[in-house]
């Protein structure tokens, strides 16, 4: 399914709460000279770029740079969410929509672009379905599960991370009347014995309509670049812990950078009878190892933060005025990880941009929990999930400013988190070899 642009049909859902107030108070987002975070001026592009940039609008704010926060000593686990200045966190839209475009063009004239719907109507591989009573660990409220195709499950080098689906990127929640999930999976070359590439990461694109017969395809994410003056492209290496699809765009998170945008609108089929990547002169063909479909990239949006975001998983959240992506940090040692909220432009489902290229968080908050994975926003609740403690079942927060957390059982070796409005769902995965699930359980067993 091509899905129109420029509009996006991104609506309220729910009444907004403490998670769904404005952008309030100036943050510096100038570009003022003597502002040492400001970022360049607004000149015009000399072309038109693939996709238009959305004009910016400037902030007139005094230019300052935040001090970082320092966690407040009455910090406690399951004490609740204690917010942050949302201004210490600024990222900056690379603006690469132009220079990528230009690439992405070229290889549209060599390449077959393909609509989504043409990749759902040739799934390769078969999930196996999984009881609701028999998924591993202690998950409340189990609607459906999914184990992926055996040699998915225990491939030791391919290992899956981010989730989301036709519930974040549409309204009314199907595309073509289809659940369709997105699974990310990174690529590990220690676990591929001879590798001497990484092939970064690989999107199982799964028609989950049906819980007997699920059925999936990779698609291979990639980097539009030029070589020897031909347009090509290279692997993208980033861990992808977290997925977010709105309209035609997939947010996925680059740890210690910020967003990768890639554009659904542009999937592209290519040769798959050579394990190598981009253009091939010899064959005058386009390789991607061995995987028949490609996702471009389109565009980076970067932290430039001196307080070092990190950005281990993200979420889409409709709830929140205008919609937002969550985005959230993993931390092993602490309870300090931190959670952001960053507004979209609901007309064309991009990163809100103001001042200069900057994105300025409406939301940030310390989460008071460790091993975060995933999270999920819906109005003023947080679902959080952890991987407290390894080699042990995960555990599901439900978190608020000014009250406890509540906690419950979940699978073990969890990771990210989605939602789907059609039947109030929270979905997740696990990423164990061996042991990958893909389940959904119902929103009310967790509140």
């Amino acid at each position: 399914m091509r899905l129109a642009r420029p509009a996006l049909p991104l609506v309220v859902i729910g009444v907004v709460g403490v998670v769904g107030v404005a952008l309030t108070g100036a943050c510096g987002t100038t570009g003022d000279a003597d502002d040492p975070d400001a970022g360049g001026g607004d000149a015009a592009p000399d072309a038109a770029p693939l996709i238009p940039t959305p004009a910016r609008a400037r902030i007139r704010a005094p230019a300052r740079r935040q001090a970082c926060p320092v966690a407040p000593g009455g910090l406690v686990e399951d004490g609740g969410l204690v917010p942050i200045d949302r201004c210490a966190f600024p990222l900056e839209d690379r603006d690469e929509w132009r220079d990528r475009g230009a690439i992405v063009d070229d290889l549209a004239a060599a390449l077959d672009t393909v609509p989504l719907a043409d990749v759902l109507g040739d799934l390769n591989r078969t999930a196996t379905p999984i009881a609701t009573g028999a998924l591993p660990g202690d998950a409340p409220g189990v609607r459906q599960a999914f184990g992926w195709q055996s040699g998915d499950n225990g491939v030791a080098y391919w290992i899956p991370q981010g989730i989301t689906g036709s519930g974040d990127a549409v309204t009314g929640g199907r595309v073509d009347g289809r659940r369709v999930l997105m699974v990310s999976w990174y690529y590990d070359p220690a676990g591929d014995p001879g590798s001497t590439v990484d092939k970064g990461v690989r999107v199982a694109v799964v028609d989950a309509t049906d819980p007997t017969d699920v059925r999936y395809r990779f698609v291979l994410l990639v980097d539009p670049v030029v070589v020897d003056g031909h347009a090509s492209f290279a692997p993208v290496p980033v861990h992808a812990g977290g997925l977010a699809w709105v309209g035609h765009y997939l947010y996925v998170v680059h740890t210690g950078v910020g967003f990768r945008v890639f554009d659904l609108d542009h999937v592209m089929k290519v040769d798959t009878s050579v394990d190598a990547i981009g253009y091939d002169a010899t064959t005058d063909a386009y390789h991607a190892h061995g995987y028949a479909y490609v996702l471009p990239q389109v565009d980076t949006v970067a932290q430039v933060s001196a307080c070092a975001p990190r950005f281990s998983f993200v979420s889409v959240d409709r709830t929140s005025t205008p919609p937002s992506l969550l985005s959230g940090e993993y931390d092993a040692t602490s309870i300090t990880g931190r959670l952001y909220r960053w507004p979209l432009d609901a007309a064309t489902g991009r990163l809100q941009v103001v001042g200069d290229g900057r994105v300025i968080a409406d939301r940030a908050w310390w989460s008071g929990h460790s091993h975060l994975q995933g999270g999920l926003a819906l109005d003023d609740n947080l679902w959080l999930s952890s991987s407290k403690p390894p080699g042990a079942g995960g555990d599901l927060y439900h978190a608020r400013e000014g009250a406890p957390s509540q906690t419950f059982g979940w699978s073990d070796s969890p990771e990210d988190l989605s939602y789907d409005p059609v039947d109030a769902s929270l979905w997740s995965l696990s990423e164990a070899a061996g042991a990958r699930y893909v389940f959904a359980v119902d929103r009310a067993a967790v509140e």
